[in-house]
């Protein structure tokens, strides 16, 4: 793989990274659900990964029966319901440690910190969150364009040892939970997203 591919598989990865992102980062708009149609229209048909290609089936059909009420109402429920006794976490220490802010989130901003890399002030969910575990992911693959050599050691850890265990926990709770129709799926687009990445990482 030459240079110039490697870079433009980069940013491939850099446009999925951003799409799953929205998934996680906020309540859906109507330009976010126009967008995630579109996108999910032009994979249709596709063979990446079994996971992967399930989930975008799945999403074909969701973002066609579904309003943008009803993913409003969805989001709504699993993450931000201050009133919801079964509230759905992102962060990894949560699922590792039983508790938010524990020791696995001192380990991830070990990680940054050998990485470079600081949580912008102005995102208020935690660093061993998806959104910003994400968002960090994105920052390596960015650093290994310009030409860091060891960002890709950095993205390994990040998706093995952080990312990876903490969607499957995610993955598992929204699957059991029958209010969880679109979001279960975006979980499991995250899995195989992931998997691809594992990929990717090792053969680059």
């Amino acid at each position: 793989m030459d240079m110039m591919t490697e870079k433009e598989l980069s940013r491939v990865r850099l446009r999925f990274i951003d799409v799953i992102k929205s998934f996680f980062l906020e309540e859906p708009d109507a330009e976010k659900m126009s967008r995630w149609r579109g996108i999910f229209a032009s994979l249709h048909g596709e063979h990446i990964n079994p996971l992967f290609d399930a989930a975008v089936t799945d999403f074909c059909k969701l973002l066609t029966l579904k309003n943008l009420s009803d993913l409003q109402d969805e989001y709504y429920v699993l993450f931000t319901d201050p009133f919801n006794k079964r509230h759905v976490a992102t962060t990894a220490s949560y699922y590792v440690d039983g508790r938010h802010h524990g020791e696995t989130l001192a380990q991830f901003r070990g990680l940054l910190a050998k990485a470079d890399l600081m949580k912008n002030e102005s995102v208020i969910d935690t660093e061993d969150s998806i959104p910003v575990m994400l968002d960090s992911l994105a920052r390596l693959i960015e650093d290994e364009i310009a030409g860091s050599a060891t960002a890709r050691d950095y993205q390994t850890q990040l998706v093995v040892e952080f990312l990876e265990p903490l969607v499957e926990s995610v993955y598992l709770i929204l699957k059991d939970d029958d209010r969880a129709e679109f979001y279960e799926t975006c979980s499991l687009f995250l899995k195989g997203y992931l998997d691809l990445e594992r990929g990717l990482i090792m053969e680059m």
